[in-house]
């Protein structure tokens, strides 16, 4: 459950992006109306070509995770060949992201285009506003396979009412799914648990059982990521009822703030998991889920979130070097108490913005390198160049070859623009067993998607004070969790909440949320 407390340095910055930085992008401005006006006047007289790519243009990027080799790599060459570009990119996968941007507002340096995914959903509306991103909606004409790849809710979600500010980037919401040690199920004669009660004998079995024979106190049940995050709480919170973000009950908005019952139940487990051993002691420091997932990759939890893409490379693999007998298996979330069962869900309104200072031949561009990577180079900027990158052998086989690892073709079609596809790491060299069990994962997954019935909604006053709020909020339950405060705080933490500005949040979240259902009645 991803809290959106908005920072408010981004406002700061914004307002200097646009005010400090009218002056030196006055002259540019200025050759971009001339230009747009001298093309969209071309376009209305059906003369305007959007795939001609004679003007030589270098297109800047911002994008996250580790750099990819730009020099020498053929997948690169490839696209700004055919394209006539030329890519600057830089990378930043660091956790003030969002200021970082706002960093570069204030200077006047954005890039071309650059990646919207976990910041603020507020952050967005407020530059989409101030102009910051180039409305793409009118050049879809151009670009219909690029349209049609992407829901229509995907490309609205954020947007106000006939504006598209950015492609939308498909994440699969209901990706990760629980594994459990196979082999220490076997070692004590247990099965897969069903319900949250199994769940929790299996755990505390795996904790006091000795499951991995040393003789040792040194394996626990299961790991966390804090008590409230949606990567790591679905199965737990969830299954008792709490809601993701907001839950409608009885036509209004609820937040799992202001649970009272749900949370008194969730919380009992979680302290009691903790009194006895069952739960991960650090798992408080944990800031993300990749942190909770190393206990089953160290031998050390005998269940947790694994991802279904990657699994077979890394936990599977990780896992063996502790124990060569260690073995996985997958199973759905255990059922609530009245049998509701969530996997993790996280948010689907990512997009790639582009810089709405960019001219319409490089918008055009850049819609059309999209366009071309979820079409005729899809395969490309997946599985790599045929005899560089794998090699297809005479019985149908595919290999794939140190050049795939190398020059980390999946990984700049990713950063390009993802496809609407969730078996895009079903790589042909892993085969139709791979992909036919990825699929039936991910089919089942879908089955207990976590929903947040906030439909994108956002009050002020939680842009205001609602990361604080929450972050003092989750630090009482914490300290209630690890026996620093008693179960009766629950009830305190709840209405503290409300009493400093949740109540607030609530009635205004109520108002839009009836105006919203108004306009659509």
């Amino acid at each position: 459950m991803k809290k959106f407390g908005f920072i408010n340095v981004v406002l700061f910055f914004l307002v200097l992006a646009f005010t400090s930085g009218c002056a030196q992008q006055e002259e540019a401005s200025s050759e971009k109306t001339e230009r747009d006006t001298k093309i969209e006047s071309e376009g209305n007289n059906d003369s305007f070509e959007p795939y001609n790519f004679e003007e030589h243009l270098t297109i800047s990027m911002l994008t996250t995770g580790s750099p990819i080799p730009y020099e020498d790599n053929p997948v690169f060459e490839l696209i700004e060949d055919k394209f006539n570009v030329t890519f600057d990119i830089q990378y930043y996968d660091r956790g003030d992201f969002e200021e970082y941007l706002s960093t570069l507002a204030a200077s006047g340096n954005l890039p071309d285009i650059w990646r919207f995914g976990h910041n603020d959903p507020r952050m967005f509306s407020d530059w989409a506003e101030r102009g910051a991103y180039y409305d793409v909606k009118p050049l879809l004409q151009y670009h219909p396979d690029l349209e049609a790849e992407y829901p229509t809710w995907a490309w609205e979600i954020l947007n106000p009412s006939g504006h598209y500010y950015g492609v939308p980037e498909y994440r699969l919401q209901t990706r990760n799914m629980l594994a459990i040690r196979q082999d220490w199920l076997d070692t004590l004669g247990l099965d897969v648990p069903d319900t949250i009660d199994e769940f929790y004998e299996v755990a505390h079995a795996f904790t006091h059982q000795d499951p991995n024979g040393t003789g040792k106190n040194d394996t626990i049940g299961f790991s966390a990521m804090g008590l409230f995050s949606e990567d790591g709480t679905a199965w737990r919170g969830g299954a008792f009822g709490l809601a993701r973000e907001w839950k409608d009950i009885d036509g209004e908005l609820v937040p799992y703030q202001a649970q009272l019952d749900e949370l008194t139940e969730y919380i009992s487990f979680m302290r009691k998991a903790y009194e006895e051993g069952v739960l991960d002691k650090d798992f408080m420091l944990h800031t993300d889920w990749r942190d909770a997932n190393e206990r089953l990759s160290n031998g050390i939890a005998g269940i947790e979130y694994v991802n279904p893409n990657s699994v077979h490379e890394k936990e599977a693999v990780d896992v063996k070097e502790h124990d060569p007998n260690a073995e996985l298996t997958f199973f759905p979330p255990p059922a609530g108490p009245d049998g509701s069962r969530t996997t993790p869900t996280r948010s689907s309104f990512f997009k790639k913005v582009i810089n709405a200072n960019v001219s319409k031949e490089k918008a055009h561009r850049i819609l059309a390198i999209y366009e071309w990577n979820i079409t005729d180079g899809y395969e490309i900027t997946r599985h790599g160049i045929e005899g560089i990158h794998y090699t297809v052998h005479e019985d149908g086989t595919v290999e794939k070859l140190d050049a795939w690892d190398e020059h980390e073709p999946a990984s700049i079609g990713t950063n390009l623009i993802r496809g609407w596809n969730e078996l895009h790491r079903a790589y042909w060299w892993l085969g139709e067993e791979f992909e036919q069990t990825l699929a039936a994962h991910y089919e089942m997954n879908e089955k207990y998607i976590w929903e947040d019935d906030n439909p994108a909604l956002i009050s002020e006053t939680n842009v205001k004070i609602g990361g604080q709020l929450d972050a003092e909020f989750e630090q009482m339950m914490t300290e209630i969790v690890v026996g620093r405060r008693g179960m009766e705080d629950v009830e305190t933490a709840v209405n503290r909440w409300l009493n400093d500005g949740g109540q607030k949040i609530i009635d205004e979240m109520n108002e839009l949320y009836e105006e919203y259902k108004a306009t659509r009645s």
